[in-house]
């Protein structure tokens, strides 16, 4: 059974690990492995209590790549495993409202506590068109929504103002926050009535202790290295909970190796996108992150395309930065 909104407001909080999709080596779902990567964040959560939130189904569980009765598989699976021991986010964009709102209906019937909704994705929305597709994505199910304010893969940014009138529609209680300047976080914290909406930072360490500093309004944040290292990352989220923001930056420090290998091998894949450089992802978070599961003992397994594994060779200087970081 999903949580009521008001006890997911409370709860969506913390670090957010996005789940990766295992697969085996023939690329197909790998259900058991997908177990395993859960229970180990179900158990890290339970240990001491911890403000964790696990997310499914989203670009990083590369659901582009799934079909649709795969990626029922996945929530379902992810859902059940979880037990309600901790919240479930699960992503269920399509490119239109009604397939969205499908897989929404879906996502509710089956227990999820919150649903995460992308801009549409093929045709760019204007601004009233989009107001109108998470109204009809919202007004269709019960369970809270997450709007995932993500230009990297939409192709459109929406602006404080936008967000701060959707925060008015009863179940939109989250945005997952891809903006990336602090402009955009300063003028969310200051318009968006925290009754109303809660506000998570969707790119991760570097970019939820900037978003935090104004007034604690960004409550957690999205992140893949919380699936293979999670005491990592939530060192840092406790650390700006404490208010101690060179605490924060020192475990932060911690995690350079991760990062520095991050831009190195995007550095030798050449990019194509028109989305300004400053809007983009570095992809090569994918190859990292689920070769990473395999190092440690969880399940990462390969990428389908149109994602790169990394080769032999980078997957060396992934274990040596893991070394170099404590995690192995």
């Amino acid at each position: 059974m999903s949580m009521s909104l008001e006890e997911l407001k409370k709860r969506l909080k913390g670090i957010i690990p996005v789940q990766y999709c295992p697969y085996t080596k023939d690329r197909e779902l790998d259900i058991a492995g997908l177990k395993e990567n859960t229970q180990f964040l179900v158990d890290f959560a339970k240990d001491g209590g911890k403000d964790v939130v696990l997310m499914t189904n989203g670009s990083t569980t590369e659901c582009y790549a799934n079909s649709i009765e795969e990626q029922k598989t996945v929530i379902r699976t992810v859902v059940e495993t979880v037990g309600g021991k901790i919240p479930v986010v699960a992503g269920v964009s399509q490119a239109a409202a009604e397939r969205t709102i499908e897989l929404a209906k879906y996502a509710e019937e089956v227990g999820v506590d919150c649903a995460m909704v992308t801009p549409p994705y093929y045709h760019a929305a204007s601004k009233e068109g989009m107001y109108q597709y998470f109204k009809a994505v919202a007004s269709s199910v019960k369970i809270g929504i997450m709007i995932y304010n993500n230009p990297a893969v939409s192709g459109t940014l929406i602006s404080p103002d936008l967000i701060a009138r959707l925060a008015k529609i009863e179940n939109i209680i989250a945005v997952k926050d891809n903006a990336t300047n602090a402009a955009d976080y300063a003028f969310k914290a200051l318009s968006i009535d925290p009754e109303d909406m809660v506000l998570i930072n969707g790119l991760g360490e570097v970019h939820y202790i900037a978003s935090a500093a104004y007034g604690y309004k960004y409550r957690g944040f999205v992140n893949f290295i919380g699936n293979f290292a999670p005491a990592s990352s939530y060192a840092i989220y406790e650390a700006v909970e404490a208010g101690d923001f060179n605490r924060a930056l020192e475990a932060l420090r911690k995690q350079l190796p991760i990062w520095n290998l991050l831009a190195k091998f995007d550095k030798k894949r050449e990019s194509l996108s028109v989305i300004p450089e400053c809007l983009r992802s570095n992809y090569m978070y994918m190859g990292i992150g689920k070769a990473a599961m395999d190092i440690v003992g969880l399940h990462g397994g390969p990428l389908r395309l149109p994602m790169e594994d990394l080769t032999a060779e980078e997957r060396e200087e992934l274990r040596a930065a893991l070394k170099e970081m404590g995690i192995i």
